[in-house]
């Protein structure tokens, strides 16, 4: 098991979330060895649930849960230095 989930909320259509995900994908190649699980919801296709247990209303919306349980959560498209900061 991870030790940290990451969760990106997105949609297809959403400028934003194109933009962010470049940040996103670039961070996720940077933290590939690491002991973190990167997880991609599309909101419009979500099946989890996951959307809805977490609120999400605006997109891109990013969650991370600590090994702990522990959740920080930021709406918004994030600089990679604002992606850093939740993962650490």
């Amino acid at each position: 098991m991870a030790a940290k989930k990451a969760i990106k909320f997105y949609a297809t259509w959403c400028g934003p979330c194109r933009i962010y995900g470049k940040v996103w994908d670039k961070i996720v190649e940077e933290k590939s060895s690491e002991d973190i699980e990167f997880i991609n919801i599309d909101v419009d296709k979500d099946t989890t649930g996951l959307a809805a247990q977490y609120k999400v209303t605006n997109i891109p919306h990013t969650v991370v849960i600590s090994e702990e349980g522990d959740t920080i959560e930021k709406g918004g498209r994030l600089n990679e230095q604002e992606l850093l900061e939740l993962l650490n």
